[in-house]
């Protein structure tokens, strides 16, 4: 069976998570992606932990295996003037750049958007940044801790634990993984656009504005009632909180009146389930400082399996807060194919998360495993790009390659 996007080539100009992930989403279906590296020191990712057996290498690192399965590696500066000829060459066969650079920093180059589509028309170019290429903060940098709280996510983060006067929270690199599925997606568009008409365009992500769909939901309330909304500041029904249990935590979800009957049951019908101040999903959440401990005494020598299965058997909303041991293991995610084993030339056979979608008639897959530093260097300038063999050593020489 085809590839998705088996005839689709793109160059990949970014390091790190986002453009990484939007260059493999892209790849594992069947696109080229040609990712390109310093020269000595390649990918920042590839000096991220967690490393195999804590031992650092550029070939070592989870993230940068993960992120880069799929993929071609040539190493090219980029800020020299042979360099950036050698990157227009790859430009002009290309389908799509997906770069990370600061606004601008291409453009000082001469790599900029209106010169590229001079070299390639129909060139789509996904241009990453923190604040979008235009804008009062277009030059600020960020970081996944500084996105998450630019946007005010960090201010509601998680809804059902902490109070209001605490510090604000953060999710790891949950805004870079869905910045780069947004630009995926957009890039995506653009190619059906391109496949179309002929023509290229520029695609401009934003990180931030990729990221307000997360706080849609609290920012209604401040156009209509003039409320900024913080963990507890909305008023909201219970139990809708993390219980610690024998074996780690639970997360319960039952303020409903029918869903709050059956917990009710489940704990054998307690004289005080039945006081007024507990009667209504409200009324418990604005008396939880009362609640929370006759739930907590009662859940604390229970297992989380234990938990699930009465939940499930009375069709109580709620969920095992799972360790990676237990993603791992759960037949669900096994059944479905959820996680692939990868074997590396020099990390060796490892598992990796698998497709996050399924195709019936084009399948994603793991081709190749995430390559070393400059691997492709030999076939991509010498076999595509026509140079020699002392043409690579001599651009080594002097630090182009």
């Amino acid at each position: 069976m085809k590839l998705a996007l088996k005839d689709v080539k793109v160059i990949e100009y970014g390091e790190y998570i986002c453009a990484p992930y939007a260059g493999k989403l892209l790849a594992d279906m069947g696109a080229e992606v040609i990712k390109i590296e310093k020269p000595g020191v390649g990918d920042i990712a590839r000096r991220r932990e967690p490393f195999l057996d804590d031992i650092p290498g550029p070939d070592r690192s989870g993230l940068f295996l993960y992120l880069n399965t799929n993929k071609m590696s040539v190493t090219l500066n980029v800020e020299k003037p042979t360099g950036q000829e050698i990157f227009q060459k790859l430009i002009k066969d290309a389908d799509v750049l997906i770069e990370d650079t600061a606004p601008g920093a291409m453009a000082k180059m001469g790599l900029g958007y209106k010169e590229l589509k001079k070299i390639n028309p129909s060139l789509v170019m996904t241009s990453i940044t923190a604040f979008g290429q235009n804008g009062p903060w277009k030059d600020y940098k960020t970081s996944d801790l500084v996105n998450w709280q630019v946007i005010g996510a960090g201010y509601v983060t998680p809804r059902w634990a902490g109070t209001a006067d605490q510090e604000p929270l953060r999710v790891l690199h949950t805004g870079s993984y869905m910045t780069a599925t947004a630009a995926a997606v957009a890039t995506m568009c653009a190619l059906h656009h391109q496949r179309r008409t002929g023509h290229g365009q520029q695609v401009d992500i934003s990180q931030m504005e990729a990221l307000m769909g997360l706080v849609a939901e609290h920012m209604n309330w401040w156009p209509y009632e003039q409320i900024s909304p913080t963990r507890t500041s909305i008023p909201e029904g219970a139990p809708r909180h993390f219980f610690q249990v024998k074996d780690g935590w639970v997360f319960l979800y039952a303020d409903e009146p029918h869903h709050w009957e059956r917990l009710v049951e489940i704990m054998g019908k307690p004289d005080w389930a039945n006081i007024d101040m507990f009667k209504t999903g409200r009324s418990r959440g604005e008396y939880w400082d009362s609640l929370r401990p006759l739930i907590a005494d009662w859940i604390k020598d229970k297992t989380k399996a234990e938990i699930f299965e009465a939940g499930k058997a009375k069709g109580v909303p709620l969920s095992r807060v799972n360790t990676m041991e237990d993603v791992l293991n759960n037949p669900q995610f096994q059944e479905r194919g959820a996680f692939v084993e990868v074997s590396h030339p020099v990390a060796g056979k490892l598992t990796y998360p698998g497709g996050p979608y399924k195709f019936t008639a084009s399948p994603w897959a793991i081709r190749s495993p995430a390559p070393m530093l400059g691997q492709h260097n030999l076939d991509i300038y010498v076999n595509r790009l026509g140079y020699t063999r002392k043409d690579l050593v001599k651009l080594y020489e002097v630090g182009i390659i």
